[in-house]
């Protein structure tokens, strides 16, 4: 099995995050908060990865992430994704950072924009990286009952049936949802008006060389690193965390 450690949103609040041992540790974009000690604060992200119980590391930007959009600074520790595909133990992780309706923000695009970068996604996509949610999939903010997602990448996730679609975004919407075999993960950690770190990672299990060509892959979705850590002797992450073969 191969373990996924997935986290979004630290906005400049990385330390107080707490990374357990695993395969692959994704983050859905937004390191930052307004250009704040952008550059600084990369690095200390580049550090904080380098210190990660990780075997791989992969991310993307999100829409306060203007030093890599602009391609100002780029992770020595981590592998970014701009509409790419990485491939690991078997699995196809494609990673695309741009979202809707914010077009002062980093990582924008416009609807046309939009329709046609999600028609791009391979549709043999195993793991599906995005910052912005899919309209109606833990996209509500907080006090509101309107969907903020993208519904052009919500049509095309019909097409492309990724197993797991990873996102954030939408602080208040952390948590999980399963739709016609996908399982959807808003892994935002931060929450309210003072961004305070209140989510853990979230960790779930994948078979190891399973792909999109089999279409039920089987995951286990473990909860939220500290629900892991209160259950009484689940496998240990030395046990699952093995090399690919």
């Amino acid at each position: 099995m191969i373990t996924l450690c997935i986290i979004a949103d630290t906005h400049r609040k990385h330390r107080q995050v707490t990374i357990p041992p695993c395969d692959l540790l994704i983050h859905c974009g937004d390191f930052g908060y307004f250009e704040r000690d952008d550059r600084a604060n990369l690095e200390d992200v580049d550090a904080w990865f380098a210190e990660a119980p990780a075997k791989q590391i992969l991310c993307i930007g999100g829409n306060h992430d203007f030093m890599l959009q602009r391609r100002e600074f780029r992770f020595t520790h981590a592998h970014l994704l701009e509409d790419t595909t990485f491939e690991y133990c078997g699995l196809r992780i494609f990673g695309s950072p741009w979202c809707p309706d914010l077009p002062f923000f980093a990582y924008h695009r416009t609807e046309p924009q939009l329709i046609e970068t999600w028609s791009r996604i391979p549709s043999d996509t195993d793991i599906l990286i995005t910052h912005t949610p899919p309209h109606g999939i833990l996209d509500l903010p907080y006090g509101s009952e309107t969907h903020v997602g993208c519904p052009h990448l919500r049509e095309e996730l019909t097409r492309i049936r990724p197993r797991i679609h990873a996102f954030g975004h939408i602080h208040h919407s952390h948590g999980r949802h399963e739709e016609a075999n996908t399982l959807y993960l808003n892994t935002a950690v931060v929450t309210g008006r003072d961004l305070e770190v209140t989510n853990p990672p979230v960790i779930v299990q994948v078979p190891e060389g399973q792909t999109a060509s089999q279409p039920n892959i089987d995951c286990d979705y473990l909860g939220t690193a500290s629900e892991k850590s209160s259950r009484s002797k689940i496998n240990s992450h030395n046990q699952v965390c093995q090399p690919c073969r």
